[in-house]
This record gives structure tokens, sequence and C-alpha cells, in this order.
């Protein structure tokens, strides 16, 4: 077998029929008029159908989202900008209510102008988690640090962070040694007194 395609047919000796030879020598057409019109067409119908499937499977998306009955495209656009108005004013609405809440949280403060912090702590057998959200103060961490010591807990690791220009986050990691005894609320509120203490 030779490889070169020295003994292949050249372009010139082949013909483009639309007939078939059968067996016995008659010729029979492969495709009629109607026939190849049909099956060839025009490629641009296919990509009109392509379009039209897929928006067809937007819109019945659409409708799914929202939860419509009614499938007519009009409805769905229709119904479709409507919630849209809707979700944007919800969206106004929530802004609002955090701008308030942001102003609202600024009126807490107490009297020597200290925001009370924000501790949390979570204790797993021998293990407490402290976390601290409080105003830059001076000294802050030397603080914490000092009266978990003295609540007879070990500090293994601390980490600070920056927060805005004015917050800091404080994570602390400590062991419980024998001493300690309170409760994790009890550590959480007597926490919170002593750093919002001068």
């Amino acid at each position: 077998m030779e490889e070169s395609g020295e003994n292949w047919p050249s372009n010139s000796d082949l013909e483009i029929s639309d007939e078939a030879i059968l067996k016995d020598g008659e010729s029979e057409s492969v495709c009629d008029d109607d026939y190849c019109e049909d099956q060839i067409g025009d490629p641009t119908d296919n990509t009109k159908e392509n379009n039209e499937k897929e928006i067809t499977e937007m819109l019945k998306e659409l409708s799914d989202v929202m939860g419509l009955k009614k499938m007519d495209e009009l409805s769905i656009i229709e119904q479709a900008r409507d919630y849209l108005a809707t979700l944007q004013e919800r969206v106004r609405e929530l802004e609002e209510e955090a701008g308030s809440n942001i102003c609202t949280n600024k009126r807490t403060k107490l009297s020597s102008n200290i925001t009370l912090p924000e501790v949390k702590a979570k204790v797993l057998q021998k293990d407490v988690l402290v976390i601290v959200h409080c105003e830059k103060q001076n000294g802050i961490l030397l603080k914490i640090l000092t009266y978990l010591e003295n609540l007879h807990l070990s500090v293994v690791n601390s980490r600070v962070l920056n927060f805005g220009k004015s917050i800091l986050d404080i994570t602390i990691v400590a062991k419980m040694d024998d001493g300690y005894n309170l409760k994790v609320d009890e550590l959480v509120k007597t926490m919170r007194i002593a750093i919002s203490t001068q």
C-alpha cells in the first residue's frame, strides 16, 4: 500500500451527481428537489431556530423564578419588569435601613464616648477561643492578655487586625489552667466590663 497518494483519483476525475448507480446499472436520483431543499436548508434557519429555543428556555426559566402561571412572552416580560422594579425598591429600602442602623449604633455609645466592645467566646474541652472587636486604645492588647492571665487562662496564640481606622479585631486562643472557674457567658460579660473601663 502506498501512502504517497499517487494512485488516488484527482479532483477532475471526480464528478458530483445527484444520482446513485445501483448494482444492475440503473441510476436513481438521490434527492428530489423538495427533499434536498428540506435537508440542506438555509444555514441561517438553524441559527434562528437555536436563538428562538434559547429565548424560549430563558423565558421559561424567568417565569419559573418569578412563579408565573402565564407563559406568553409579553406577559413574562411585563411581569419580569415589574418584579425587577420591586427588587430595586427593596434594595433601596434595605440600604436606607442599613444607613439608619449605622447612625443608631453611633448613638449607643456610653457617656464617656466609649463603645461597649463586642466579645465572643467559645470553649472546647480545655481550649478557649476569644474574639474581641473594640475601639483602638493604647495598650488594649496588653490589658486583655493580662486580664485573661489573671482569670487563669494561659494564652497560646493571639492575633490583632485593624478594621478600618479605629477598630481592632483581636482573636485569642488560650488554655484553661486549674484555677479557671468561669462559664462562657460570665467570661464574655466580665471581659466587656474590663475592656470598657479605663
